[in-house]
C-alpha cells in the first residue's frame, strides 16, 4: 500500500468520532455505583469510583429457565452484568463468585459524541 494511500485511509477514519449510543447507572451489593457505558460496534465499559475501569466486547444472548431471554456482557476481569431482557431486571456476577446479585439500574440516557484529540509525542519538550 503506497504512502498516499495509507495517509487517505487513516484521514478517512479520523473524520468518524467514537460516538457512545447509551449509559446507565447500576448499584450492587458489594460495589459502589458503577457508570456503564454501552458504545456502537458492541464496547461496553464499566467504571466505578478510585479509578476502576473495565472494557468488553459483544455480548452474549441466552436464555433461563424459565425461557426469558438474558443478555451477557462478560469484562476483562471476569465480572458479568446480566440483563434480562423481559423484565428490565439488571444483576452482576463479580469474578471468582458463583452468586448473581440483583443491582438497582437507572434509565438509560443518550451519550454525546467524543472527538478524541490527535497526541504528537514529538511536540513535547525534552528537558
Amino acid at each position: 500500500m503506497s504512502i498516499k494511500s495509507l495517509a487517505a485511509c487513516l484521514l478517512v477514519f479520523s473524520a468518524f468520532p467514537a460516538h457512545s449510543d447509551n449509559e446507565f447507572q447500576i448499584t450492587c451489593p458489594g460495589r459502589a455505583t458503577m457508570t456503564i457505558t454501552r458504545a456502537q460496534y458492541g464496547l461496553t465499559t464499566a467504571m466505578w469510583p478510585n479509578h476502576h475501569f473495565q472494557v468488553a466486547a459483544g455480548k452474549q444472548r441466552s436464555q433461563i429457565n424459565g425461557g426469558n431471554k438474558v443478555s451477557i456482557t462478560r469484562f476483562r476481569n471476569g465480572d458479568q452484568l446480566i440483563v434480562d431482557k423481559s423484565s428490565g431486571e439488571t444483576f452482576f456476577a463479580f469474578t471468582g463468585s458463583s452468586e448473581l446479585v440483583s443491582c438497582s439500574r437507572s434509565r438509560d440516557r443518550q451519550t454525546s459524541a467524543i472527538s478524541l484529540e490527535r497526541y504528537d509525542g514529538s511536540a513535547r519538550s525534552h528537558s
